[in-house]
């Protein structure tokens, strides 16, 4: 086999290892706690996944310097992956079983043969460790470290002017957007425009609770941003026409919830409802 086809080959074996685990194959629960000592706040930098970044470099490094024939770099590669693969398999005690140091030192031995074939097949034993120990924790991992606790947000009303929690106040926009909808439904459009004043208060103060996290300008509004003001602009035409159009008003609420509330959701809430279940315990 030329070492081009072998080297595709193990282009693809990376691109299926990055890929989500099968169903059959998934775990979700909460990750250990010493892991957490490798994450902010507890740790000033990621450790873990830089971790994670520095074997994934030292591993795809040998294959890249075999490519090459820089057979000098490849030995260092190969033993750097080596002394990191060792050092990252300390430092989570729990998750002690999903490393193989006798499969380390095997590939790196392969990878300094220059031979690229027996690389490429001593790959595959570490790459189990690394797949199997992704298909458990990765998500649950993502999860808890790199995505905001909303329990910890706090949202000031702007009706109310009380502070409450973020779950708090998205039933509160909620109760709004219902109050807009159900009163144009029945025909009340006095009463479904003053419920728009208050949906529309509400959930563009969500401007500056998002941009607590997302702190750019072209993300700020990502959620809160032209499209909502349009849509609002076309809802508060019809509720003060004097024969509200209902396919105009309801194409405009269509426009809000794709790409308001749905398209926040699609992002945050099923990773919200995970922790949620978490801080339960």
């Amino acid at each position: 086999m030329s070492s081009a086809r072998i080297f595709s080959l193990f282009i693809i074996f990376i691109f299926f290892l990055a890929l989500p685990a099968q169903a059959k194959d998934m775990i979700l629960k909460e990750p250990p706690q010493s892991l957490s000592k490798y994450y902010p706040p507890e740790s000033k930098e990621p450790k873990w996944i830089q971790q994670m970044h520095k074997m994934s470099t030292h591993f795809g490094g040998v294959f890249v310097n075999l490519k090459e024939k820089d057979f000098e770099n490849v030995d260092k590669h190969a033993d750097k992956l080596v002394e990191e693969y060792k050092k990252t398999s300390e430092m989570v005690p729990e998750w002690e079983e999903y490393f193989d140091i006798k499969a380390a030192e095997a590939f790196a031995a392969a990878a300094k043969t220059h031979d690229m074939a027996k690389a490429g097949k001593a790959s595959g034993g570490l790459g189990k460790t690394c797949g199997k120990c992704h298909a458990e924790q990765e998500v649950a991992v993502w999860t808890r470290f790199h995505w905001p606790s909303f329990r910890k947000i706090k949202v000031t009303d702007p009706i109310s002017e009380k502070e409450m929690g973020f779950d708090d106040y998205m039933s509160q926009v909620s109760s709004s957007f219902k109050g807009v909808t159900v009163n144009f439904g029945e025909g009340q459009y006095d009463r479904s425009a003053k419920a728009l004043k208050t949906f529309k208060s509400q959930f563009m103060e969500l401007k500056s609770t998002c941009s607590k996290c997302h702190t750019t300008d072209d993300v700020k509004r990502f959620y809160v941003g032209e499209d909502a003001d349009t849509a609002f602009a076309g809802l508060a035409k019809e509720l003060n026409a004097e024969k509200p159009n209902p396919g105009k008003f309801w194409k405009n609420i269509g426009l809000l919830g794709k790409t308001g509330c749905k398209h926040c959701h699609l992002t945050h809430r099923t990773y919200s409802f995970i922790r949620e279940t978490w801080e339960q315990k």
